[in-house]
Formats: structure tokens, C-alpha cells, sequence
């Protein structure tokens, strides 16, 4: 009986360590974050993301207060980026519809890996990737500050 419990408990560590270290691998595909927001004729934002650097930029008359600038990134605050990117949800999650350049405000979001790239646009509450994104997005606007 002891036996079982033991081979239980190794196996429970062992496939523990094997799901994250395929997290772990997967996080390190991707190459590069971005997520631009566009707003008609009003202009737009973005930020983009890689290993080594944060640059932001912005053009049009509403966007003056937005930071324009580009710096290294510290290897932290990538990993958290990285980190909260499941790419397998990602395969799951569908865009919305593109509003265009007068309809309205579009959000892309574009995540690239070393296999494929993800090019999203203005995902729906409903969509699998929805939270994940939204979590991105929230923890670019908090790096901002750190890095302008």
C-alpha cells in the first residue's frame, strides 16, 4: 500500500514538471507583443514588445498625451509578458469585426512566435483568448510609466 502511495506521489511531481516545462518552452517561441489601437481618423497607439526592447508610439491630434519612446526591456518584466500567454488558447480565439479606418477604434492585438503569428482584432468578451489578452494589454499599460 506504501508502494502505491509513493509511485503516486512521484508521478503527480514528475507530470507537474512536464506541464511546466512545456509552458515554459512555449512562452520562450514567442518573439514579439504588440497591441495597437486605432481610432479612425483620430489616430493611434502602439506599443510592441520583444526580449530586449518596449517602444510605444503614437500619431494623430487625441494621442498627445501618450508616450513616445523606445527602451530596453529588463528580462523580468518580459517573462512576466510571456508568462501569461497560453498560445494554445490563442489557436482558439477569434477576432471580432474590423471597424476600418471611419467606422471607429480598432484593437490588434499581434503576437508573433518563431513558427506562426497571431493577428487579432477587436476579440469579443465571449472569445477564448479574451481574459488572457486583456491581461496583456493591462500589464503593458502598467509598463509604461516604469520604462517612458
Amino acid at each position: 500500500m506504501m508502494k502505491i502511495i509513493k509511485i503516486g506521489f512521484v508521478l503527480s511531481v514528475l507530470s507537474l514538471f512536464l506541464m511546466s516545462c512545456k509552458t515554459v518552452a512555449q512562452n520562450t517561441m514567442i518573439e514579439s507583443i504588440s497591441v495597437r489601437n486605432t481610432y479612425g481618423r483620430g489616430g493611434f497607439t502602439s506599443v510592441t514588445v520583444t526580449k530586449d526592447s518596449l517602444k510605444s508610439s503614437s500619431a494623430g491630434g487625441r494621442m498627445t498625451d501618450f508616450p513616445n519612446f523606445s527602451k530596453k526591456i529588463n528580462a523580468k518584466d518580459w517573462q512576466k509578458l510571456v508568462s501569461g500567454i497560453d498560445l494554445s488558447v490563442l489557436e482558439k480565439t477569434t477576432s471580432g469585426a474590423r471597424r476600418g479606418h471611419y467606422d471607429g477604434a480598432d484593437q490588434i492585438f499581434t503576437i508573433v512566435t518563431k513558427e506562426k503569428e497571431y493577428e487579432l482584432y477587436n476579440v469579443p468578451a465571449e472569445s477564448a483568448g479574451y481574459k488572457q489578452l486583456e491581461k496583456l494589454k493591462t500589464e503593458l499599460n502598467n509598463l509604461l510609466p516604469q520604462y517612458k
